[in-house]
């Protein structure tokens, strides 16, 4: 008997295809603001800052802000922060140990809070999907993991072993 096995194409993920140009904060750094979570002297920090929006809209209200992407901007080091925002970064890393690096690491710098953000499942997102480890190839050739809401809760409860 033989078997015959037949490799599939591997696709190369453009992560940095998945950052958006913002026209103000992002929704998790502006409800971060609303819940008053920020003060004067409080340092903001955005691991996986895509353009640099949330950190330049952060600075120009007074806050000492800075942010790291592997992208655009890897020569900015990780520093940490009262708050850190982990903006629609885990759902985009398509390898799961990398995601869950990425969570730890993230966690690792903040002092106060560690804002986790991704996206929500919701049915009927468009065509043009690639089924693709735990999540999907968008069209723009980017991963996308979507969560249930409670599916992201447990899974930062588990990786970071807390409530």
């Amino acid at each position: 008997d033989s078997l015959m096995v037949e490799s599939s194409p591997t696709i190369e993920i453009e992560r940095h295809r998945a950052a958006i140009v913002r026209t103000d904060v992002s929704i998790p750094v502006r409800l971060a603001l609303e819940a008053n979570l920020l003060n004067e002297n409080t340092t903001f920090f955005d691991y996986g800052c895509g353009y640099g929006g949330d950190v330049a809209r952060m600075a120009h209200r007074g806050y000492t802000s800075a942010g790291w992407d592997p992208y655009y901007y890897p020569d900015n080091p990780p520093i940490p922060a009262d708050i850190v925002n982990l903006g629609y970064v885990i759902n985009v890393i398509e390898d799961t140990a990398e995601r869950r690096e990425a969570l730890l690491k993230a966690w690792e710098l903040t002092q106060q809070v560690l804002i986790v953000s991704a996206q929500v499942l919701i049915n009927n997102r468009g065509t043009g999907k690639i089924a693709y480890g735990d999540g999907i190839v968008t069209c723009r050739n980017t991963f996308q993991k979507y969560y249930e809401q409670e599916e992201l809760k447990t899974y930062i409860d588990k990786v970071l072993g807390i409530d």
